[in-house]
């Protein structure tokens, strides 16, 4: 995929192109998860250089609240308490004749870099529905939006996701095979 700036910027839904050093942020807090989400579309120095990320900040837990999960499973249900968790990172570069194109995209610390087909598209798409569900005051469902927008269409029943194609062996009854000629 390589488009213009301003294409790029409308992909990721920015609805103006952006400067050197210029950010567009979305936020929302979850009270009821104790979560930020954090988005934003930044142009690095120069111009040379367009990222978009969302971020999770979970927020830390209260000592009262520590006290009654620490025993249970290991501790684990309170270690994303506190933690910044990079949900998105995609990283976008001028090419030739004022065209940008995506060399970048990992997702929960998974690269999709050639392992979807037209994982640029895919990431765009994933980028504007997680700001889509920020603006309508909810909480991305990272998993969902993953299935929904990052994988094949017809994923179920076709070999699996990541785009492998594969298709179920033909059923052939014996009475087909008769009329064959050797």
């Amino acid at each position: 995929m390589r488009v213009e700036l301003k294409e790029i910027m409308e992909k990721l839904g920015v609805d103006y192109v952006l400067s050197a050093y210029e950010t567009r942020p979305w936020f929302l807090y979850d009270s009821e998860q104790g979560i930020t989400c954090s988005a934003e579309v930044r142009m690095g120095p120069g111009e040379e250089d367009l990222q978009a990320e969302i971020q999770f900040l979970h927020d830390e837990k209260e000592e009262s609240e520590e006290d009654g999960s620490a025993g249970s499973e290991g501790g684990s249900s309170f270690d994303t308490h506190g933690k910044l968790q990079q949900v998105m990172l995609m990283r976008i570069v001028p090419a030739r004749e004022d065209k940008w194109v995506p060399v970048f995209l990992t997702i929960n610390g998974e690269s999709f870099v050639n392992e979807v087909y037209d994982w640029e598209e895919k990431g765009c798409n994933f980028f504007r529905s997680c700001i889509e569900a920020i603006q309508m005051n909810e909480l991305p469902d990272i998993e969902k939006l993953i299935d929904m927008e990052m994988y094949d269409s017809g994923r179920t029943g076709r070999g699996g996701r990541r785009g492998r194609v594969g298709r179920k062996s033909p059923k052939i009854k014996p009475g087909q095979l008769l009329g064959m000629k050797r």
